[in-house]
């Protein structure tokens, strides 16, 4: 009777009670920092071969020509448990000739690794193939664990629809989205949905054949802010031209236009912002005003390879008609939670935000990439999956022996 009860109440108890894991706090846990020549660390999840032209072509774009901290991207192939009674982080090793070591068999899995393998072994980036075996009711916290031992800075998800032929956009289930809240629910770091439209096109592009326009919609606040740092580092690179649109609404108003706007950070349960006209975040205005005017000397010194614009803008139809300017760009880069106006009344994807929600629809563009970004918030992070704990032993970057 006792083992019976034991096998009733364990899954029960595990369901109910989950104890947070324990790691060492780490410092970067955005783009934005105050030391920029630190390396940048990217969690770049994936679910198929669909994504992996983009991500490479994105990783490309986004590792620059300077001397400074170097790019370090984990690729994370999601696997949903099909067979395997638990979830399995692996780290892939490879042999010299770039090979997974302890597999023969060339199978799907397998060809994933190998693009990602060979990509690193010829370009400067430090690329770190890794799978998530899980359900997918549970797999956003092997995501975020990951993030957390590996110490990156961005989570890199993938949106839950992707594009078919006639450009319409085809969910991949309900599950993917789920899985997308959550991480953006219990994330240790900043994230970026990514909505893949074919950037480069279907097949890597060689690093001198880069040559994309990215375009950044700068309303304020911390999201906007994680935007343009993450676009300012991809204007590093040779082949890309970045352009800066920062709206601004007329004196005395803001870009709420005369509604209501209530905000929800990503813990839903802690905090709402309520943004109405002629009120404005203190804060937030005097972190944008300083982010702007470092922007700006940058800007000064690349005036090659960004261009900006301030737009006044009195409506919301006013913010439509700037965007549907850079539908033909490449990518834009956004931010989750502007305080501004929801550009369409209803959306099926709200987690992307007023801004996001409607980059990502059929209507806005069926060319250009689109990454949200939401960035992290310390004073939101108050259920984390992983209990930082200062006496806690560091864990290698890299496991010495591949599980």
């Amino acid at each position: 009777m006792a083992l019976v009860t034991t096998f009733i109440t364990t899954p029960i108890v595990m369901a109910v009670y989950k104890p947070a894991r324990r790691g060492s706090p780490y410092t970067h846990k955005t783009i934005l920092r105050k030391d920029p020549d630190t390396e940048l660390r990217v969690l770049a999840c994936f679910h198929s071969t669909r994504n992996i032209p983009t991500l490479i072509n994105l990783i490309e774009s986004s590792r620059g020509t300077r001397k400074r901290g170097k790019l370090c991207i984990y690729a994370m192939h999601l696997m949903e448990l099909s067979e395997r009674p638990s979830a399995i982080s692996m780290v892939h090793k490879a042999r010299n000739n770039g090979m997974p070591f302890w597999n023969k068999k060339q199978d799907n899995e397998d060809q994933m690794v190998i693009a990602f393998q060979a990509y690193g072994h010829l370009s400067s980036v430090n690329v770190r193939p890794m799978t998530a075996i899980s359900s997918l009711n549970n797999i956003h916290e092997d995501i975020c664990s990951s993030a957390h031992q590996k110490r990156v800075a961005m989570i890199l998800l993938p949106f839950h629809k992707h594009q078919r032929v006639d450009g319409t956009m085809e969910s991949l289930g309900h599950a993917f989205r789920v899985m997308n809240g959550l991480v953006l629910s219990h994330a240790p770091c900043s994230v970026g949905i990514l909505v893949d439209r074919g950037l480069g096109g279907t097949s890597q592009v060689h690093a001198s054949d880069v040559s994309y326009n990215v375009a950044v919609a700068f309303f304020g606040g911390c999201d906007d802010r994680e935007a343009l740092a993450y676009g300012m580092r991809m204007a590093e690179h040779p082949g890309i031209l970045l352009t800066v649109i920062k709206f601004t609404a007329p004196p005395g108003k803001t870009l709420a236009f005369g509604a209501k706007l209530v905000g929800v950070t990503a813990n839903k349960d802690t905090k709402v912002i309520e943004v109405a006209d002629g009120s404005t975040n203190d804060g937030d205005k005097q972190e944008d005003d300083q982010f702007w005017s470092e922007f700006l000397t940058v800007c000064s010194k690349s005036e090659d390879s960004i261009v900006y614009e301030e737009r006044l803008v009195e409506s919301k139809a006013d913010v439509v008609a700037a965007l549907k300017e850079k539908n033909k760009s490449n990518l834009i880069l956004a931010g989750r939670m502007p305080p501004v106006a929801p550009l369409v009344d209803r959306s099926d994807c709200p987690e992307l935000g007023p801004i996001g929600s409607y980059l990502a629809s059929s209507e806005f563009s069926t060319s250009a990439s689109v990454i949200v970004f939401q960035q992290y918030d310390p004073k939101t992070d108050i259920h984390p999956l992983v209990m930082e704990v200062s006496d806690y032993s560091n864990m290698p970057d890299t496991p010495l022996h591949t599980v």
